[in-house]
């Protein structure tokens, strides 16, 4: 039975909103069931997620001197110093010569490692667009252009509907998941909530830098409580009513994973790999424990979600963004170190995504809302030390630019998100149902990961 007759059946048999779990637990396992063979070994996704909009134009700059003489022409007071550039050491077709600011040389060791690629100017697309098809109206746009949350949603959902409810790391759980096994979903937030995990049946388990939130009137670790949690079991065990019962269930998997997550850390041995104080490595600290853990958790997929905010450099752009950027650098050096030490280095891949780019040129002290800005993906399974995706030219009024120095997407987030489905373990026809519009689009010259 496929999913559309069961909801078929369903709706026939009058059965009510009472039994709505009851459903979606038998859709995650007509899912489950469905795939061809089950997936084999551990994968996990690590998305960073750089809130505010990254003004990638400042991590990846031209080196040569006639080159970077435009982009300092169009960068006015925001250029980077020239002398101050590590060069990228490339095999990649491009129309000139990169580098990246000397504050991320983190980031330039794991790129001459061949453990980091670059994927440039990247952004939610419709279908493949240009400045002529803009410019004469025939051009199909994604809603809301340069708005943080509905492009922030266009990202997670990978699609062109502000109004879709899932996301296709949401989506993909739903396929992959079977609810009957393991109450602990595949996906986890240390940002909250988040569209991007969020499927039809499978929801995100949120947590944060120092573990799963308990209850505290609830943790056995406290021998005051024991007669709580007496009385919390007494509570659970009884049958209410239909509203009763589904508050109960929520209750006690809340408890239950909570316990499971913190008992599979606490008995985790201490890595040698040290991460700095700051938000982002914490939460990479996290997740790497959580990897750690994955067999005690029983999990063979997982994907993470951490939100690192501060990228809307209106204003203090030459204070803020080496900051950030020398952040980011840093936190990915130490997780990539401490994923080599629990040797799973060929099984997880990071990435990063952002609202959108940023304008070429300068407001006085900042930059604006942009569109099409490049992304960083990491990992053993990476195509390391190449740049992939077409590199725009970086002139005011080219045939990239919209206007204002903002970038016209060369590669669509869609089909950035299907390279990790694929690694992930999907089949092209899976594929197809997590990002529907995917075929629009030519994905040739974008496979980073080896095992595409």
């Amino acid at each position: 039975m496929n999913k559309r007759h069961f909801l078929k059946s369903i709706l026939a048999s009058g059965i009510g909103l009472s039994s709505y779990s009851a459903v979606g637990q038998q859709l995650a396992m007509i899912n489950a069931s469905a795939k061809a063979t089950p997936l084999e070994g551990y994968k996990a996704l690590v998305c960073i997620f750089l809130y505010g909009g990254n003004d990638s134009y400042n991590m990846l700059i031209p080196t040569e001197n006639s080159d970077y003489q435009t982009y300092a022409g169009v960068r006015q007071n925001l250029a980077i110093a020239q002398e101050s550039l590590i060069p990228l050491s490339t095999s990649s077709l491009l129309p000139y010569a990169l580098g990246v600011p000397d504050y991320m040389s983190p980031i330039s060791e794991l790129f001459h490692q061949g453990r980091l690629a670059f994927i440039n100017n990247v952004g939610p697309l419709v279908e493949p667009t240009s400045k002529a098809n803009i410019e004469n109206g025939s051009a199909l746009l994604p809603p809301q252009l340069f708005s943080h949350n509905d492009q922030q949603k266009l990202w997670e959902t990978a699609g062109s509907n502000i109004n879709e409810l899932s996301g296709w790391a949401g989506r993909m759980a739903d396929l992959l998941t079977d609810t009957s096994s393991n109450s602990l979903s595949m996906n986890i937030s240390l940002a909250g909530n988040n569209v991007m995990q969020t499927g039809n049946i499978v929801q995100p388990y949120s947590m944060t830098a120092d573990g799963a939130p308990m209850f505290e009137a609830l943790n056995p670790q406290h021998n005051w409580n024991s007669q709580r949690i007496a009385l919390f079991d007494q509570l659970i065990a009884l049958d209410n009513h239909v509203l009763g019962n589904s508050y109960k269930k929520i209750m006690s998997t809340a408890r239950t994973n909570a316990l499971q997550v913190n008992q599979a850390l606490d008995s985790l041995p201490i890595l040698s790999t040290t991460f700095e104080a700051d938000s982002l490595s914490q939460e990479l600290e996290m997740t790497t424990k959580l990897i750690a853990a994955r067999e005690a958790l029983g999990m063979n997929r997982q994907v993470f979600f951490i939100g690192f905010g501060g990228w809307d450099s209106h204003d203090r752009q030459l204070l803020d963004h080496p900051r950030l950027l020398n952040t980011l650098s840093l936190a990915l050096h130490r997780f990539n170190e401490a994923i080599n030490e629990l040797g799973l280095s060929e099984f997880v891949t990071t990435f990063t995504a952002s609202d959108f780019g940023r304008t070429l040129t300068s407001n006085g002290d900042g930059t604006d809302h942009g569109w099409g800005g490049h992304q960083l993906v990491m990992g053993g399974a990476v195509n390391g030390g190449k740049l992939y995706g077409e590199m725009p030219e970086l002139a005011l009024n080219s045939q990239n630019d919209l206007g204002d120095g903002r970038m016209i997407p060369t590669t669509s987030s869609e089909e950035y998100g299907a390279q990790f489905a694929k690694w992930f373990g999907l089949t092209d026809a899976e594929v197809a149902q997590v990002f529907p519009t995917l075929s629009r689009f030519d994905q040739h010259n974008i496979n980073f990961l080896q095992s595409i």
